[in-house]
């Protein structure tokens, strides 16, 4: 049996560590699941997590590194060959972790898809409806349309108990970033950039949309209103320069609404009555 070790040194020979961004996998899932860590409550024993867009498993194997063990974690991606791989090294080693091959497509990364027998969104929403309490995806809403992004959330969404959190990254155009991005203090060559839908959407290079993308603030909250869910907290990321933020992208998280509780059940803390105070 493989051990942790032995799992991130396959990765770290494997050409497939270039497409989900390179840099040495242990590091980049480490860091990943600290964040996840900090922001969200994995319960050893008890629970259910989704890894959207899994790639090579980089996030889930480094949560076990760091001694997490929730019930079960689940690895969902739309590229064959890095569920082939997660198959292969990562299922028979890990105890409680099971990987999903969705069908779908994206400009990105098709070059990785020659052909796909995975499931579909309906049939993974309907097969795992309400099943996560957390969930996360790193460097995903970074790479997809605005209606892919609408969309993921909203299969994202359905596959969350109510109350769950999901931790994703993008990056998003607000007052600060678009006063660095436009006076050239980004860490990112965005010079050539192009904005859409009257500069909501910019993207680095309009040859390559996908490969950096970044949405306005408000356009992000609507998405995710949409989805069922809501941002409950933001950590801004060091793209945009500046020296804020300790990751890369910003870090959302976006937490699905809960179940209403009858007002009897709330416990309420008093107001001041300062008609009483002299």
């Amino acid at each position: 049996m493989a051990t942790v070790t032995e799992i991130f040194e396959l990765m770290r020979k494997s050409p497939m560590n270039d497409w989900v961004g390179g840099s040495d996998p242990e590091a980049v899932g480490l860091a990943s699941m600290q964040i996840v860590q900090r922001l969200t409550a994995i319960h050893n024993g008890a629970s259910r997590v989704l890894d959207f867009g899994c790639g090579i498993g980089r996030g889930l194997v480094a949560l076990r590194k760091m001694g997490v063990t929730p019930k079960e974690i689940v690895g969902m991606d739309i590229m064959p060959p890095v569920i082939d791989f997660c198959n292969q090294n990562i299922q028979p080693n890990v105890d409680g972790v099971k990987f999903e091959l969705i069908n779908d497509r994206n400009d990105h990364y098709d070059q990785f898809i020659s052909s796909n027998n995975g499931k579909s969104r309906d049939q993974l929403a309907q097969e795992y409806s309400g099943s996560f309490d957390v969930g996360y995806a790193f460097s995903v809403f970074t790479h997809v349309t605005k209606k892919d992004f609408g969309g993921l959330l909203k299969f994202i969404s359905a596959m969350m108990v109510p109350g769950g959190r999901f931790v994703m990254t993008c990056f998003e155009l607000n007052e600060f970033s678009r006063y660095m991005i436009e006076h050239g203090q980004s860490i990112f060559p965005l010079e050539n950039r192009v904005m859409q839908e009257g500069g909501k959407i910019m993207i680095a290079n309009d040859y390559d949309p996908l490969a950096f993308i970044a949405f306005d603030r408000d356009l992000v909250a609507q998405m995710v209103s949409d989805a069922g869910m809501a941002i409950t907290k933001v950590e801004y990321g060091c793209w945009m320069g500046g020296g804020i933020g300790s990751s890369l992208q910003d870090v959302f998280v976006c937490t699905k609404l809960p179940d209403l509780i009858s007002r009897e059940n709330i416990e309420m803390t008093a107001l001041v009555d300062r008609s009483k105070m002299s």
